[in-house]
């Protein structure tokens, strides 16, 4: 897959699965995690030294983990992935895998990209990706430098280590019902409907949102609030409750951070809130909705603005393409 596809976030998903507490070994030598390689953000290397691998729940019904790696010592968080995400951690790269090496999620988050952290898929690789009863090993690539929002990024990195209990647990399947016995002829089945997706105006906002923007190309929705990160989390859980959407894994709701993961006929809502002065900022990564007529945007847009908008729609012109290459229900 030769395109790529980048969206600011947090993430978009990014993200995803904060709740997930990895197990790492660390009696012996042969159970700690070893990282080699560089991870540069415009030139300078994020020094990644450390690497979590977490069980996740599986994607698209095939078992996946994700992989964190990181800058600074993760040994005292909770929850790596969502500390990483957030830079607490130093630089680091987050990533869910199939158990075939194939990756289906990438956040970057680089100290020295100020747009960060950002979802990339498309150009990241991995390379002689081996998974035994114990071990995972492999190399990350992006086979040179690539641009994100006029931020250049590159990655190469080994590693090997140890593989927590429960890593790459199958989708579990429905328990089979006993047949019943008919005397009647079975009729045909009737195709089953694909339900309608949502319109994204239709997606509800919290009521202080200021400075919409509707971003379809990556499917994003940006916004800020006076209010403070726990004000506006929880009223936009309650809103999107009330809407029918279901929480997802990963929904963390703190004081100065909160990560939002709801689910809805197939949707799929990653949702950041960052502390911005005495407010926040919100994206929301929306997949699965309808984004052929986007509201209008609420915020006045610059000549600048504008100009970075066209850049970020040139750098994603394949994305079409790239998404019919991504695993159905990315």
């Amino acid at each position: 897959m030769n395109a790529r596809h980048f969206v600011a976030i947090p993430m978009v998903a990014v993200l995803i699965g904060a709740s997930m507490v990895c197990v790492v070994h660390a009696q012996t030598s042969a159970d700690r995690a070893v990282v080699k390689g560089t991870f540069l953000g415009d030139g300078k290397d994020g020094k990644i030294q450390y690497l979590v691998v977490q069980t996740r729940e599986p994607f698209s019904d095939q078992a996946a983990i994700r992989l964190v790696f990181t800058e600074k010592d993760p040994s005292s968080s909770e929850k790596p992935d969502f500390d990483a995400a957030f830079k607490k951690l130093g630089s680091a790269l987050i990533l869910s895998v199939f158990r075939n090496g194939d990756i289906f999620g990438c956040e970057v988050a680089h100290t020295e990209h100020p747009k960060s952290p950002f979802s990339a898929l498309g150009e990241i690789k991995m390379k002689d990706f081996k998974v035994t009863d114990t071990h995972v090993s492999g190399q990350v690539t992006t086979g040179g430098e690539l641009d994100a929002f006029g931020q250049k990024w590159n990655v190469d990195l080994t590693f090997s280590a140890p593989l927590p209990k429960g890593a790459f647990a199958a989708a579990e399947e429905p328990a089979s019902e006993p047949k019943k016995v008919a005397k009647e002829k079975s009729m045909p089945a009737e195709p089953a409907v694909a339900a309608e997706k949502l319109p994204v105006g239709k997606l509800p906002l919290p009521s202080g949102a200021l400075d919409v923007e509707y971003k379809s190309v990556v499917e994003q929705i940006a916004f800020r609030s006076d209010a403070p990160v726990s004000t506006v989390a929880g009223e936009f859980a309650a809103k999107l409750k009330e809407q029918g959407w279901k929480d997802g894994l990963g929904s963390l709701i703190g004081k100065n951070n909160a990560i939002l993961k709801r689910e809805l006929n197939g949707a799929d809502l990653t949702i950041m809130v960052q502390p911005a002065g005495t407010g926040c900022t919100v994206k929301v990564f929306a997949q699965g909705l309808d984004w052929s007529n986007p509201p209008a945007a609420t915020a006045a847009k610059s000549a600048a603005g504008s100009d970075a908008e066209s850049i970020e729609a040139e750098a994603n012109r394949l994305i079409n393409d790239a998404l019919k290459q991504i695993p159905k229900g990315f």
